[in-house]
């Protein structure tokens, strides 16, 4: 999820970063210039201490903040208040009661972020960041603000900030592995809470990009604590896999610490590679900056389908230098709430135009002819309509178009048309000439028809002539 962009120096080679948040913990790992693979910030030196924990504290007798592990140990001794659940709070623009005193909830998280993010800043300086890539359990717009009003208090001039989830850190984490890491299914085993989390990523290789996605369940009868943890967690792995091809295994989380799991990971290890960490989150979002500074042969031939994510591509049907073509409109894979576009192009004589939904997800390509009622009679190209289109929500494509006229000659009416259409299904009003228009004595506002909608594959060849693209 694109948060916020800024200008950055051209050809100039710049560290990438990924940020971890949740209400537990936070890591950072970080990727320099000329390096292959991110590294990840350890509290200690000579350790893989990479949880750094999400809690801030002001000591009982000055105005002095600590956060991290020192706030945790001078809270268990009573010197501070303690400020919790940092990242929820913020979503929820709570305010924070921290020792009789309230703190706006964005501002501490924000004062967080600046404290762990100087432990970067001996190894790149806030200047030489082109991207930042936080990932949170879950996308939210409350968490989008929260994030994005926090990060805005640390002057990152030069930085590219996104947003994703952990679904689409572990997408870029993987497509950044060796492929026979990832050649069939593979597996994270989540146990950094009370019970285990699971995502499984699987490819349909037979689109083109490749589309990924993640399926992710929670398993609350595999949870800590129980004496026969190991037996629940083996048949959950057993359950889970059954007949499918899994490649890979990753087991993250405190849950992992020991040696209570040899049964399990006995089955795991059966003609599969099983890994076990903690930095996997953070390691993938700063793949994710830098696949999106500078994207690679990998990144441009696969496309993460998250729930949150537009499932098809949208393009205008339109000639473009004499030659009919498909010009892209919104891409699959973009965030919902993210995908807009905005395109000027020249009618015919039938005043009606096509748009193109192609599904990445195994569906039928459709064509969907848009008819523009009650535009004053004008030759072929003479009629400019301006169209931008978004997403009302995951499967529903609106569209607003605007009569430009075209300049002196056919003055602009700035007629107004607008049209919702279902992407999930085919639209109710598919294969009407006689959709309802907008009420008589209204405004110049209308009611786009769907003239007619159907397969690509059996496209009408007496269909009307494409529009022309406007050159700006």
């Amino acid at each position: 999820m694109f948060l916020e962009h800024r200008e950055k120096e051209e050809n100039k080679r710049q560290a990438t970063a990924g940020y971890d948040l949740t209400d537990a913990y936070a890591q950072i790992s970080y990727c320099l210039p000329g390096e292959p693979c991110p590294k990840t910030i350890s509290l200690q030196a000579d350790q893989e201490q990479y949880l750094i924990p999400a809690l801030l504290g002001r000591y009982i007798d000055q105005d002095l903040w600590v956060y991290g592990p020192k706030a945790q140990a001078a809270a268990a001794t009573g010197e501070v208040f303690l400020a919790d659940g940092l990242l929820t709070k913020a979503a929820h623009q709570e305010m924070v009661e921290v020792g009789g005193q309230n703190y706006s909830s964005v501002a501490l998280l924000s004062l967080f972020l600046k404290r762990t993010m100087s432990l970067l800043a001996p190894i790149v300086r806030p200047e030489r960041l082109q991207a930042l890539v936080f990932s949170v359990p879950e996308v939210s717009v409350p968490i989008l603000s929260a994030v994005t009003d926090a990060v805005g208090m640390l002057g990152l001039k030069n930085a590219s900030l996104f947003l994703i989830g952990r679904a689409e850190s572990f997408f870029y984490y993987n497509i950044c592995q060796p492929e026979e890491l990832w050649k069939q299914d593979v597996l994270l085993c989540d146990f950094s809470g009370t019970f285990l989390h699971t995502l499984l990523f699987t490819a349909n290789r037979k689109t083109s990009p490749v589309a990924c996605f993640v399926e992710e369940a929670d398993w609350k009868e595999v949870a800590a604590g129980r004496e026969d943890l190991d037996q629940c967690f083996l048949e959950t792995m057993k359950a889970l896999i059954g007949d499918r091809n899994v490649s890979c295994v990753y087991l993250i989380g405190e849950g992992f610490l020991g040696e209570w799991y040899q049964e399990s990971l006995r089955f795991l290890c059966q003609e599969r590679r099983v890994f076990l960490g903690n930095n996997l989150y953070s390691k993938g979002a700063c793949y994710a900056a830098r696949q999106r500074m500078t994207p690679g042969s990998v990144s441009e031939g696969y496309v993460f389908l998250g729930k949150d994510m537009l499932k098809a591509n949208i393009s205008l049907y339109a000639e473009k230098r004499g030659q009919d073509s498909c010009q892209p409109l919104l891409d699959a894979g973009t965030n919902w709430y993210d995908a807009k576009a905005e395109i000027d192009f020249l009618l015919e004589e039938e005043n009606r135009f096509s748009l193109r939904i192609t599904p990445l997800n195994g569906g039928e390509i459709r064509d969907v002819e848009i008819a523009l009622t009650g535009l004053p009679q004008r030759p072929a190209l003479t009629t400019r309509i301006h169209l931008q289109i978004d997403m009302a929500d995951l499967t529903t494509l609106r569209l607003n178009m605007e009569d430009f006229g075209f300049g002196e000659f056919f003055p602009a009416t700035h007629q107004f048309w607008e049209k919702t259409i279902s992407i999930g299904q085919p639209d109710t009003a598919a294969g009407s000439s006689t959709a309802a228009q907008a009420s008589a004595g209204a405004d110049t506002t209308d009611t786009a028809t769907v003239a007619s909608e159907q397969s690509a594959a059996g496209a009408d060849a007496k269909s009307a002539a494409p529009p022309v693209l406007a050159e700006s």
